[in-house]
C-alpha cells in the first residue's frame, strides 16, 4: 500500500500482487546470530479498479543491513527471526485522486521485520520460506499540481530463498600422542645392590563422555579427570591437549559450539585439580570426527566426548 499525503489531503494507493527479489551477503556465527547486507527490488502495479485511481506502478529499491537469530531445534529445520534498517528509493507513477498525477522518485528511511523457517540440506546449502514486512518512510515527491507530497510505502512479502555457506568449520590441529619411553635395561655389576623396577609409564590418553545436549561433567567423568590430573602432576607432564566432540543430532553449527562448551568445561575442572590454564590446550571439532560413524541426526553416546592427550 502507498500512503500519500500533501496539500492538506491524504490518499491511499492499493497495489496488485507484484514481484520481489533479494540478493544478500553476510556472516554467520556459532551462537546462532547472522548479519548481512542486502540489495532488494520490489514492483507492483496500482489497482485501477477503484473510483479514484487510474492505475500506474510503484517500484522500491533498497539497501539494508539485517540481523538474524537462528533457533536450533536439534533437526535440519531451524526457525529464525530478523530485522533490518537501511535506505529505500521509491519510484511512483500513479493518479491517486483522479485529477492529480504523481510521477517522481525519492529516497527515505527503510525498515523491515522478518520471520522464517529454514532447512539445512547439507554443510553448505540451506533453503528458507519467510514473511517480510517492509516499509519506506518520508520520501518527498511533487504532484502535477505543484503540491509537495509525503510518500510512505509498505509491502508484505512471502519469499522462498536459497543460501550457500562458504567453507566448512575449521578443523583444530591435535598433536598425535607420543609413544611411551622404553623401559631402561638394568646392567648387572659385581655385587650390585638390588635395583627397584622403574615406575610404569603413566597413561597418556583419556576419554570422558557427556549426556545428550549437555556440557555438564558427570561423576564418572570427574573421576577420570582426577586420575588424569594426578598422572600429569606425578609424571611431570607440561602440556595437555583436550578436544571436544559432539554427535550428529543437531546442526553442524550448533554441534561445533556444543563441543567447544565441553572442552571449556574440562578446562575449568582441570584448573580446580591444579592444572594451570597455560598447560592445557583446547580444540573442538563438533560432529566432524565421530568415534562411532553414524548418519546425520543420530544420538550416539560415544560421540559425545572430550579426548585428553598427553603429547
Amino acid at each position: 500500500m502507498h500512503e500519500i499525503s500533501g496539500g492538506g489531503a491524504n490518499a491511499d494507493l492499493e497495489h496488485n500482487t507484484g514481484i520481489a527479489g533479494i540478493l544478500a551477503l553476510g556472516h554467520g556465527y556459532a551462537n546462532g546470530l547472522r548479519a548481512e547486507f542486502e540489495m532488494g527490488y520490489r514492483r507492483n502495479s496500482v489497482d485501477s479498479s477503484g473510483n479514484t485511481s487510474t492505475g500506474g506502478a510503484a517500484t522500491a529499491r533498497s539497501a539494508m543491513i539485517n540481523g538474524y537469530y537462528d533457533i536450533s531445534t536439534g533437526t535440519k529445520f531451524f526457525p529464525y527471526v530478523g530485522a533490518g534498517i537501511g535506505a529505500g528509493m521509491l519510484n511512483v507513477n500513479a493518479n491517486p485522486t483522479g485529477n492529480t498525477s504523481l510521477n517522481g522518485r525519492d529516497t527515505g528511511l527503510a525498515l523491515q521485520g522478518i520471520v522464517g523457517l529454514g532447512y539445512q540440506f547439507d554443510t553448505n546449502w540451506s533453503g528458507s520460506l519467510e514473511y517480510r514486512y517492509f516499509t519506506v518512510r518520508g520520501a518527498d515527491m511533487n504532484a502535477t499540481n505543484g503540491t509537495s507530497v509525503d510518500v510512505d510505502y509498505a509491502a508484505q512479502t512471502v519469499m522462498v530463498g536459497l543460501r550457500y555457506t562458504f567453507g566448512e568449520p575449521k578443523k583444530p590441529m591435535v598433536k598425535p600422542a607420543a609413544a611411551p619411553a622404553p623401559k631402561p635395561v638394568a646392567v648387572k655389576k659385581p655385587e650390585p645392590k638390588p635395583t627397584p623396577p622403574p615406575p610404569p609409564p603413566v597413561a597418556r590418553n583419556y576419554i570422558i563422555f557427556f549426556d545428550w545436549d549437555s556440557a555438564a561433567i558427570t561423576p564418572e567423568a570427574r573421576a577420570i579427570l582426577q586420575t588424569a590430573a594426578k598422572n600429569a602432576t606425578s609424571g611431570g607432564i607440561s602440556r595437555i591437549e583436550a578436544t571436544g566432540h559432539a554427535d550428529s543430532s543437531g546442526t553442524q553449527r550448533y554441534n561445533l559450539k556444543l563441543s567447544e562448551k565441553r572442552a571449556l568445561a574440562v578446562q575449568a575442572e582441570m584448573t580446580k585439580l591444579g592444572i594451570g590454564s597455560n598447560q592445557l590446550g583446547l580444540a573442538w571439532k563438533g560432529e566432524l570426527q565421530p568415534l562411532v560413524p553414524t548418519g546425520d541426526g543420530v544420538r550416539e553416546p560415544q560421540n559425545r566426548r572430550v579426548e585428553i592427550v598427553f603429547p
